[in-house]
């Protein structure tokens, strides 16, 4: 039995990064958004032997599919996953911030969970384990306000009607790395600090009632941006999303990538200043990797 199943992505609408614990996490307040994303994971429950096969993109290490099934197994036993034969079609690039490996594992976990009988309304166990934001791109949500690390997750009315794209860079950032460097920053006293839980809650509130009334937001609070190096080059991306009528914009959780989204009733029009600018501004742009666009 081959069965199919589309994988989502998340966006990042605002990331506060609070405390460090004890364990070397940090706890966080973010607004996620789910989006789907052209990356297709399949799973082949008569293959008869365990096998992952990847095109597209190479990923170095385990793939995060590996530790989902092992995960899987873990949980419920070995019955109730025979082998798997997984085939991911994938097509973003690494460290671009919009959890795309967590959405191929969600995606799977989703099919397996089919398979099992669990139904979706069930949620595997200690799931965070293999990222913290694979829980959210595994459930229902459409939106949520997530605390913890990413994985306690309070959902949040409304429909978010906007239309837009994410642009990836040459340079691709890994989470570990940019919480080393905003730690660092923080440290030596060159950032503002942390939030307080309270203040994070408050503006991630503030952002989304503005967004569903249709005001415009303009960049998005994210902490990282203040250690994310590239200003010339993000400066180029805002400037474009602000000039082509975006109403909110800004980087990609802890990653690499950049977002802007339009009222449906600009979007074709803005999203056509866009690529006309990205034209006409090529040689400044060259460092552009791929433009994703989601409706």
């Amino acid at each position: 039995m081959l069965v199919t199943g589309r994988c989502d992505i998340k966006i990042n609408l605002t990331l506060r990064v609070l405390d460090k614990r004890c364990d070397g996490y940090h706890n966080i307040c973010s607004l996620f958004w789910r989006r789907s994303s052209p990356e297709i994971v399949q799973a082949n429950f008569c293959a008869g032997r365990d096998r992952l096969i990847v095109t597209g993109v190479e990923i170095p290490g385990e793939n995060i599919l590996s530790a989902a099934r092992r995960h899987f197994r873990k949980v419920y036993g070995d019955d109730f996953l025979p082998p798997v034969e997984i085939i991911l079609r994938k097509c973003l690039p690494l460290g671009g911030g919009v959890g795309a490996g967590s959405g191929n594992a969600a995606a799977f976990l989703r099919l397996a969970r089919a398979v099992a009988g669990f139904g979706d309304d069930v949620m595997l166990p200690g799931v965070e384990s293999l990222g913290a934001d694979v829980g959210f791109l595994a459930s229902g949500q459409t939106l949520a306000l997530a605390g913890g690390i990413g994985e306690v997750l309070h959902g949040v009315e409304g429909n978010l009607n906007l239309r837009g794209m994410v642009f990836f860079p040459s340079w691709n950032v890994g989470t570990v790395n940019a919480y080393r460097s905003l730690d660092e920053l923080r440290e030596a006293g060159l950032n503002a600090g942390a939030s307080s839980e309270e203040q994070a809650r408050d503006e991630a509130v503030s952002v989304l009632s503005s967004l569903l009334s249709g005001r415009k937001v303009g960049r998005i609070p994210n902490d990282f941006m203040a250690c994310a190096g590239h200003e010339d080059e993000y400066a180029l991306l805002e400037d474009l999303a602000s000039s082509s009528g975006a109403v909110v914009w800004g980087l990609c959780g802890s990653g690499s990538g950049y977002f802007a989204f339009f009222r449906p009733e600009d979007a074709d029009a803005g999203m056509r200043s866009v690529f006309r600018g990205v034209r006409e501004k090529k040689y400044l742009l060259n460092w552009l990797r791929q433009i994703l666009v989601l409706e």
